[in-house]
């Protein structure tokens, strides 16, 4: 049978479908086929359909992870990844901004900004090639004696996150040098690092306080501020209680770099802008013949002084004795110099005007006589008759008069401090007369601010201690005695005031029945916009006592000076009222000395209060120290 040889016949009959068929041969010419495995020409297998499809799904199911996966870090992380790039490329650098100062009442200032360079080591910055490390090392060994071995390895191995300070206070000179010298060494850099310079004598070092730099202890809280590592803070007084608002707002550049770290060109720039100006209500010649007399009559000792303005309750003055060298601390704080602080036994950085806490001694009187005045037990002309102190039982309660003071009133009582008399107003009853009593007495004291805090714009303000029944029956385990009561009205005992607090209600006296707010800060003065925020006098508490009662007070003070417990006022131009207290001190000490006055006389313009610690007598020692401050006040403020 002839076969046109263009026609193609079905050689795949009877085929498997997943292999070649086994051999076999047709008679049909061109219908047989090879199935023999070892023939050359054997094909193998050929791929199922099913096969087929599972690897073309497979390789698609992969190009669309793959092309997700794209579109994810193009569209969803492509800013942040951008945001990477340009962080290599582009730096953000910080300047320091110029501190808010500080000034006095009369526009002095307090403290000055002072222009520095240092240079600093960034620790996440240091090459990992040993070539390049190695040229650091020796360019930082060049910066010292030959000692500095140690240091130099101390700062390339430092685990610390925070920018080290490798050398500061550097000379202009020496600044550009190191500044040329480092410019390709990302890890080290030269920076202005201005630092605040106070009043070479220290006066007010607890006042102003000092600023110092970040710790590690403080990083995290100040970064989440928005904080640079490289600034200095306010770590005490007002430079710490108005932080946000001395410390100004830093400049910013946009920087270039190469992949080197090396800047190349500036992108943009912000102007740092400085901080507010502070305009205090302080006199600083106050505060400096303050600490003068404290040298004069207490230099070995520790006290306070607290002057407030009674119209107002601004602070005059306030100066806790002994004082520090607060510029050490806001530069480079030797361990020499911060031992003979932290050992001093008189604690210097202690600021004991707004929080030592001392009994009041017989300073309490002036509020004693007030409530009783107010409340009808007594008047100008009710008398006792001192014949050296009082029996309560089997237990005596002494004046400080040997066989007594004779017969006494108000007046008398407060000019001689004589105790009889405030132990007949300590009772609800005692010998037929009737008494305030505890619980009258405690409000009398809490309505002048004792037992807590008056809000001075300083941080670690005390509240002193009221005591009670209840408090002594927790605490001590023990019943409150009328012996208790009778310690209490002439400030012994477990009463504690501070001496801002005593200043605060010797205000009370002066100003006619007034308590404040104790205020530091007169202004505040944007230097960029002009704008001045003035801030006004606060009241804490009004018409305490009545007019008449208070007139009673101002009298017997009165006579403290004149012919009473601090009689050498005798002479004083100006009129001075005051009074004198002593307080028991705990051991064999002696007590602690205490005087509280204001002047003039007629027209209030002062309130100044001292206290020395185991000082002795009140007329001794605190009211000598007062006495030299009102003569000076009168020759220089009058």
């Amino acid at each position: 049978m002839n076969h046109d040889p263009f026609i193609i016949h079905d050689q795949a009959k009877g085929m498997k479908d997943s292999s070649l068929p086994n051999f076999s041969y047709q008679k049909e010419v061109g219908s047989s086929i090879i199935t023999e495995r070892n023939n050359p020409l054997w094909l193998g297998k050929v791929v199922t359909i099913t096969k087929f499809n599972i690897l073309f799904f497979s390789l698609v199911i992969i190009f669309l992870i793959l092309f997700t996966r794209l579109g994810y870090l193009q569209l969803a992380k492509g800013s942040d990844y951008y945001d990477l790039a340009e962080g290599n490329r582009l730096r953000i650098e910080y300047q320091p901004t110029k501190r808010g100062i500080i000034f006095d009442l009369w526009h002095t200032p307090l403290v000055e900004n002072v222009a520095a360079f240092s240079l600093y080591l960034i620790p996440h910055q240091l090459p990992s090639e040993p070539n390049q490390l190695n040229e650091i090392r020796n360019l930082l060994l060049s910066l010292f004696d030959k000692e500095a071995e140690q240091k130099v390895n101390d700062l390339l191995n430092s685990q610390s996150q925070l920018p080290q300070i490798v050398k500061e206070n550097l000379e202009y000179e020496e600044a550009l040098s190191l500044m040329i010298t480092t410019q390709n060494i990302s890890a080290l850099e030269v920076i202005t690092d201005p630092y605040r310079h106070y009043d070479e004598n220290n006066i007010n070092s607890h006042l102003l306080g000092y600023t110092s730099r970040i710790t590690v202890e403080e990083k995290d809280n100040y970064l989440e501020k928005g904080y640079q590592l490289f600034e200095r803070v306010g770590k005490t007084g007002l430079e710490s209680y108005y932080e946000e608002e001395l410390r100004g707002t830093l400049g910013r550049q946009k920087i270039e770099v190469d992949n080197l770290g090396r800047k190349l060109e500036i992108i943009a720039e912000e102007p740092s802008l400085p901080g507010k100006n502070l305009v205090l209500s302080i006199d600083n010649g106050l505060q400096q013949v303050i600490v003068e007399s404290l040298k004069k009559y207490a230099s070995d000792k520790a006290a306070a002084v607290v002057a407030l303005d009674p119209k107002t309750g601004k602070v005059r003055a306030l100066i806790s004795w002994p004082n520090f060298d607060h510029n050490s601390f806001s530069q480079n704080l030797s361990p020499k110099i911060y031992s003979s602080i932290i050992t001093n036994p008189l604690k210097p950085l202690y600021n004991r005007a707004i929080a030592g806490e001392y009994p009041s001694g017989s300073t309490i009187k002036i509020i004693v006589g007030a409530e009783a005045l107010d409340q009808g037990l007594i008047t100008r002309w009710s008398q006792i008759n001192s014949t050296g102190g009082i029996w309560y039982d089997k237990w005596f309660f002494p004046d400080w008069k040997a066989g007594g003071h004779g017969l006494t009133n108000i007046i008398k009582a407060l000019a001689e401090s004589v105790n009889s008399f405030f132990y007949y107003l300590a009772l609800d009853e005692f010998e037929d007369h009737q008494g305030l009593g505890l619980d009258n007495m405690l409000k009398a004291f809490s309505k002048v601010g004792l037992g807590k805090v008056l809000g001075i714009d300083l941080f670690g303000e005390s509240s002193g201690f009221l005591p009670s029944k209840e408090w002594k029956e927790e605490t001590k385990g023990e019943v409150w005695y009328p012996g208790d009561t009778l310690h209490l009205v002439i400030g012994q005992g477990d009463i504690l005031v501070t001496p801002l607090q005593v200043a605060s209600y010797t205000n009370v006296i002066a100003n006619n029945g007034t308590l404040f707010k104790p205020q530091l800060v007169e202004e505040i003065q944007d230097p960029m916009t002009g704008e001045v925020i003035k801030i006004l006098p606060e009241v804490l508490n009004k018409y305490i006592f009545k007019s008449e009662s208070l007139d009673i007070i101002r009298e017997g003070m009165e006579a403290v000076t004149e012919w009473g417990s601090a009689r050498s006022y005798a002479n004083h131009p100006m009129k001075v009222a005051g009074k004198t207290g002593t307080a028991q001190a705990s051991g064999d000490q002696l007590p602690h000395s205490w005087f509280t006055s204001f002047a003039p006389y007629n027209d209030p313009e002062l309130t100044l209060t001292v206290l020395v610690e185991n000082g002795g007598e009140g007329s001794d020692v605190a009211s000598p120290i007062a006495r030299d401050i009102w003569w000076w006040y009168y020759n220089n403020r009058k």
